[in-house]
């Protein structure tokens, strides 16, 4: 028999009992859908993570005022101080020549306005170092000058969204905007970045000079952090407990009682937030796994209840002059018929489930070409497998004895 005509005649049968099918073919379209999925969004979320580091830089460290603990991808905070100072971070800028550049950091939340547009935004204070410390870049205009933060000049830098939003296609540098009912002249846009540290984005905030924002704007003296820039990223592991010495000393912590801060490695934040991620894909792929095998007993089930079946027609088969290799070759093509056509299905739908996810989630678009390959090729192995010992048996079944259970 020719293999062709073995794929026409199986694919008849298959279709004559189209529920069994459907249903024998299901567990094995969930298991490579899942699969197909699970490596998909593994390896866009590990490319979002990478991109996300090298934007953020590996040599920074953060010292947040109060004390927070990490869940998931965000930084929830415990306890909050009022004791982090601008002083702080002169302090470890001086005593620490492995840091290069220090920036306090305060926010809060205001109304910036431009005529009769209006929008509620995060404002941060900062110092001109925050520029190369979160690499950001400036598109248009310029970043606001140590000369400008020293003098609390009213200036701003609006992140790309904001200005976009506000502005529209007008060019905002050297116009009058208003934060909380007070004038700013807008001094530069910032390209965008998209999602940075724990899913936040500077790209719809407004930046003023740190001491704008905590005298004129906030009206307040203590920094919600500081962020740090190193010289090299080999300081990030030792230098931690060397800074935290300097700041309890600066506020005061008598020995035994804890700290009213926490230094953070923003890198080590997102690996962690990607090992979290990694451990629901790995479950993802055990129920593929589960499924998968639960569809090759299910396949293993169906062939053999069709040599049960068939017996009349394997009778026949043989008394006409097939051969024992036409019968196994048919019953086998059967097999990984039903099986290829769940793992097909399969791949399709955890491709588009992968490209989803990716838009969804703003992940890097990433189709798992590889994994997919991987997963056709076990779901065809999977019903050889299973497959097997159904066409062995209807293969060495005699003609008389079939003939006989027949009648």
């Amino acid at each position: 028999m020719q293999l062709r005509h073995a794929a026409r005649v199986s694919a008849r049968i298959l279709l004559a009992h189209r529920l069994r099918t459907v249903l024998s073919a299901f567990s094995i379209f969930l298991g490579v859908a899942a699969l197909v999925l699970s490596v998909g969004a593994s390896e866009a979320a590990r490319r979002d993570v990478m991109s996300r580091i090298a934007a953020l830089g590996s040599n920074v460290l953060t010292v947040d005022a109060g004390n927070f603990m990490t869940m998931g991808r965000h930084l929830v905070q415990t306890r909050m101080t009022r004791t982090l100072k601008p002083g702080d971070a002169e302090a470890l800028l001086r005593t620490f020549p492995a840091i290069v550049r220090v920036s306090g950091v305060v926010r809060g939340t205001v109304v910036v306005s431009w005529r009769s547009r209006s929008e509620t935004v995060s404002l941060l204070g900062v110092t001109p170092s925050f520029l190369a410390i979160r690499k950001l870049r400036v598109a248009r205009g310029r970043f606001f000058t140590a000369e400008e933060n020293r003098g609390m000049a009213r200036v701003a830098v609006l992140g790309g969204r904001l200005a976009d939003d506000l502005f529209g296609s007008y060019n905002p540098v050297g116009e009058r905007i208003r934060l909380q009912g007070a004038p700013f002249r807008v001094v530069g846009v910032t390209e965008e970045k998209g999602l940075g540290l724990g899913g936040e984005t500077l790209d719809g905030a407004v930046f003023v000079p740190l001491r704008t924002a905590t005298e004129r704007v906030l009206n307040r003296g203590w920094l919600d952090s500081i962020v740090c820039q190193l010289r090299d990223s080999s300081a990030v592991r030792r230098l931690p407990p060397a800074m935290a010495m300097v700041l309890r000393r600066h506020h005061r912590i008598r020995p035994g009682r804890d700290d009213d801060f926490t230094i953070n490695d923003p890198a080590k934040i997102l690996a962690m937030e990607y090992q979290t991620g990694e451990m629901f894909r790995s479950l993802t792929a055990a129920v593929a796994g589960v499924s998968l095998a639960t569809g090759g007993i299910g396949i293993l089930a169906v062939m053999l209840m069709a040599v049960r079946e068939r017996v009349n027609e394997i009778g026949l088969r043989r008394a006409i002059g097939a051969r024992r290799r036409d019968i196994l070759i048919q019953f086998l093509g059967e097999a990984v018929l039903l099986s290829g056509m769940g793992g097909v299905a399969g791949a399709v739908v955890g491709l588009a489930g992968t490209a989803a996810v990716c838009a969804v989630l703003g992940w890097p678009t990433l189709l798992p070409w590889r994994g997919t390959g991987e997963g056709l090729v076990f779901s065809l192995a999977l019903g050889v497998a299973a497959g097997v010992y159904p066409a062995v048996r209807a293969a060495r079944m005699a003609p008389v004895t079939a003939l006989r259970a027949a009648g």
